[in-house]
């Protein structure tokens, strides 16, 4: 699996920490200095030397800002203030982020108190940082945004640029490209007024990321390129190595594996000059990668548990995740299936604890929060060129929003007093979707494997189970899911059903190039219970050319979502199944029908229609199901 590139995150605070190496005499040097003075003098010194010695020299650091502590009056905000911000750049340089996190915190009352708007703007900045690696994405946005406020209050423009460029990489990171892309725009346009050519070269990089992400791998290296340029002027080893890093993934996406290890292994290299463990991580772990892909399974192994180690010192969850990953993989393919099953557990435990309702959630919110302030700031600018207009233009909005505000609030009253209603029906949706006759049948499927001693065969049907029950659970709770993920469920469900049945039924899953599969929405796993029944019921695996063709086709205005199989068809299967029990009672079409009645019931202008055929209708064999769908597309 390839890593997550590494993009530039950039400080919103001027000040530059000092490295200096210490050596006894200079530390008595700078305990004798700071044992003359006195006073306010006194405590200005070890703030001044426990900043500048927070990277060169960590624990001296904590000394000073712990006698600075101390030594502070109860009403010295201030200083006690910048005590708690040295200890967390302290813990921040040794990459130790929660207790960075933690001392950033504790300085934040304090910052309040004594009103220091550059210092504070400093503060939320690095927390923001710090949440940015820790995956906390929303509450990153949050303190990117209490940055930018006081930003603009002090009219710093280069802070406000900076400020940009972290909040679009935070949204990057978080899976949205459109806020992403505006927000780098904003920065860059700050930049070029501002003549600062390495925050140039910086969007550069970003801009890189952004294409890389897009498949558009020249694209990509050409901004690399030129950000590669101007740091290596400035001579900026951390720079550098990271761009380094990004040309070693792209090349590897790009299968020229040997500039990729090159790339890597320049990285490494100055990561490792520059004891940056997280730039290491993600190095270390695209070399891996190489080595893995070009077949030198021990040593990937190698490179992949070392950057384990790392990440438990520093704790880039993201970063984990994607390296567990590989990790499995590998394990596989060597056929170590117990390391490779306690490893993948691992990586769907991280994945659960980074992606949950919450975050989503918080996205959805922020992201409306942004299209509001764009709104009001259109509306103010009309406000400067006509008041008269601007009186009319807010009457006419407050009467818009107040209908708008009544029609949600009816429209939510209904749909509470719904959900009551549709509790017992969804669980049987849900017993339909994935019965326990199939959960029953592939475990004992896994049992034969087992007997049978194909081990490698029952880790890799249990992995696919495992996938498909963690994609039903999720998308059984959404009201629509993209084309995309119905595929992809649909792909998983028929996969494993064909297994069972030793792989003896051909399927195709047919999408219209009309429609765009990341933007079209259906109602998830609508046809899962026909699909089902052809396997189990339609006899297919007795035919030498058992097939299931799923096609999505556009037509006009509604999407035909079509299931077609050439088994016993619909009216044979149905007297067959009554003759195997007389208990049996097929539910699928039942609460197939029940669930488009709900969905229908909440717009009855755009209504989901089905139809259920026997083949031999059109001289044919099999059964055949077409739903009719309204076409629908996310924003």
């Amino acid at each position: 699996m390839y890593r997550i590139i590494i993009a530039l995150f950039v400080s919103t605070f001027t000040l530059c920490n000092v490295c200096v190496a210490l050596n006894i005499e200079s530390i008595d040097s700078i305990k004798s200095e700071i044992d003359r003075l006195s006073g306010d003098d006194k405590l200005e010194a070890l703030y001044r030397y426990s900043f500048e010695l927070s990277t060169s020299d960590p624990d001296f650091s904590k000394e000073l800002s712990s006698e600075l502590l101390k030594l502070s009056d109860k009403t010295q905000y201030r200083y006690k203030a910048l005590a708690y911000y040295n200890y967390g750049e302290v813990y921040f340089y040794q990459e130790q982020f929660d207790d960075a996190l933690l001392y950033y915190k504790k300085a934040l009352p304090y910052l309040l108190l004594c009103k220091d708007s550059s210092m504070l703007s400093a503060n939320y900045s690095n927390i923001g940082l710090v949440n940015y690696y820790k995956a906390n994405y929303g509450e990153a946005i949050e303190n990117y945004e209490g940055c930018l406020a006081i930003d603009k209050s002090l009219n710093d423009s280069l802070g406000i640029a900076k400020t940009y460029q972290n909040m679009g990489l935070v949204f990057g990171e978080w899976g949205n490209s459109d806020l992403r892309t505006t927000y780098f725009k904003k920065a860059l346009e700050i930049y070029k007024k501002l003549g600062d050519k390495m925050s140039v070269a910086d969007i550069n990089l970003n801009l890189g990321v952004t294409e890389s992400r897009d498949d558009n791998f020249k694209s990509a290296n050409r901004y690399y390129e030129h950000a590669l340029k101007v740091y290596n002027e400035l001579e900026d080893s951390s720079r550098v190595a990271s761009v380094m890093n990004n040309l070693g993934c792209n090349y590897l996406k790009m299968e020229k594996y040997d500039l990729a290890r090159s790339y890597f292994t320049k990285s490494v290299d100055l990561f490792e000059i520059l004891n940056n463990k997280s730039g290491m991580i993600h190095a270390l772990s695209g070399l891996g990668d190489v080595y893995a892909v070009q077949g030198f399974k021990s040593k990937a192994i190698e490179l992949y548990k070392r950057c384990e180690e790392l990440n438990k010192e520093v704790g880039l969850l993201e970063s984990r995740m994607d390296n567990l990953y590989s990790l499995y993989e590998t394990y596989k393919d060597i056929k170590h299936f117990e390391d490779a099953i306690r490893v993948i557990e691992e990586y769907h435990s991280i994945k659960d604890s980074l992606f949950n309702d919450d975050q989503n959630n918080k996205m959805l919110e922020l992201e409306s929060k942004y299209i509001y302030q764009k709104t009001q700031n259109q509306v103010s600018e009309l406000t400067a060129k006509n008041r008269l207009y601007l009186f009319v233009i807010t009457i006419i909005v407050f009467v818009i929003l107040s209908g708008v505000a009544y029609w949600i609030f009816y429209l939510r009253t209904k749909r509470l007093e719904e959900k009551q209603r549709l509790l017992r029906l969804e669980q049987k949706v849900l017993r339909t979707q994935m019965n326990p006759h199939f959960i029953f049948n592939s475990l004992s499927a896994i049992q034969c494997y087992v007997l049978d001693n194909k081990v490698a065969d029952a880790v890799d049907f249990l992995a696919d189970f495992a996938g498909l029950m963690r994609m039903v659970l999720q998308y059984s709770q959404e009201e629509y899911i993209t084309l995309a993920q119905e595929r992809e469920i649909l792909d998983y469900y028929i996969n494993l059903q064909n297994r069972r049945f030793g792989d003896k039924i051909s399927y195709n899953i047919i999408v219209d190039e009309k429609l765009d599969n990341t933007k079209t929405m259906i109602p998830p796993m609508l046809a899962q219970p026909f699909i089902e029944n052809s396997f189990e019921h339609g006899e297919l695996f007795k035919r030498k050319d058992g097939n299931i063709t799923v096609s999505f086709t556009k037509q006009g205005k509604v999407i035909s979502y079509c299931v077609e199989d050439n088994g016993v068809g619909v009216d044979e299967s149905t007297v067959k199944k009554e003759k195997n029990s007389k208990k049996h009672k097929s539910l699928a079409l039942k609460i197939t029908r029940e669930r488009l009645n709900l969905i229908n019931n909440k717009d009855r202008s755009n209504k989901v229609g089905l139809t259920v055929e026997d083949r031999r209708n059109y001289g044919a064999e099999g059964t055949r199901v077409v739903f009719t769908i309204p076409l629908m597309e996310s924003n």
